[in-house]
């Protein structure tokens, strides 16, 4: 289907999607509103009927993405206000100052080179895509550096250049689907009220008292157990990788990558893992 037949065929949806969203403010038009619906779509879920996989989109992101990668001010005023201060706090968790000043590159970088913000599919936070371009430009800045001084040693001693790297052996295309099939197992893993609590707070938006109190326990308890439930997942889904899909530390590196930039579906895995039911 080309963008004029999806267009065309769910124009009600996709003005009932476009209206929900600040994207007019930012001076996105309906049409790139659904240009930018019809790709994510196209590449993660042309199988799947347009409503239900829209249904499941960070809409108000993506629109926001969409109209910074067309260029309009607005939209970079309001992406720069909102994002700048968490990526930062995030560069700084991940390498002091020198992350932070990472952070701020990042913007530059991503506003002189706006396709790369086209590729954001909303199946996932903008804030977290961010998280993960950042973490990979940072594993990619501290590479060239280890490749640099190692070269600079090897010319030092008088040796001839390295051969060229060996070739991955796992395909990039695949990377989503493997990180996918252990973001299930992993889930799997994890007790049902600790599945509830990362649907309740990351995906419905609840409060931590809210979410709380939906499970029946003390708000202490549930920031508690959710903690406990992002270190579980890490480690399950860390495990898994390098256990059951025989991955290696640099390709599990990639592999988290590539799913982060994708958006892994995870809000489904949790419902479908039966997250719709405690165990008290």
């Amino acid at each position: 289907m080309s963008p004029g037949e999806f267009h065309s065929r769910h124009r009600r949806l996709l003005e009932r999607l476009y209206s929900g969203t600040p994207a007019g403010a930012w001076g996105l038009t309906l049409d790139g509103f659904a240009a930018a619906i019809y790709a994510s779509w196209h590449k993660h879920g042309a199988e799947s009927d347009a409503e239900q996989y829209t249904g499941g989109l960070r809409l108000r992101d993506l629109a926001l993405a969409a109209a910074c990668a067309q260029g309009l001010e607005p939209a970079w005023r309001q992406f720069f206000d909102e994002l700048r201060a968490p990526l930062q706090a995030s560069g700084r968790a991940l390498a002091g100052e020198r992350g932070a000043e990472l952070a701020d590159g990042l913007f530059g970088e991503l506003y002189q080179e706006r396709e790369r913000l086209a590729s954001f599919a909303g199946r996932s936070s903008l804030a977290g895509w961010l998280r993960a371009v950042l973490y990979q430009t940072f594993i990619d800045l501290v590479r060239a550096e280890k490749k640099q001084v190692s070269l600079e040693e090897r010319e030092e001693a008088g040796e001839v250049a390295a051969a060229p790297p060996t070739p991955d052996p796992v395909e990039q295309a695949d990377y989503e689907q493997i990180a996918q099939a252990a973001l299930e197992a992993a889930l799997a893993l994890l007790p049902p009220r600790q599945k509830l609590l990362l649907d309740f707070y990351y995906f419905h938006g609840l409060t931590l008292r809210e979410a709380a109190a939906l499970v029946g326990v003390h708000e202490a308890t549930a920031s508690r157990e959710l903690e406990r439930a992002r270190a579980a997942l890490k480690k399950n889904l860390t495990g898994i990788l390098k256990k059951e899909h025989r991955l290696r530390e640099h390709e599990v590196t990639r592999c988290l990558y590539e799913a982060a930039r994708a958006g892994l579906e995870i809000r489904s895995s949790l419902q479908d893992r039966g997250a719709s039911t405690v165990q008290k």
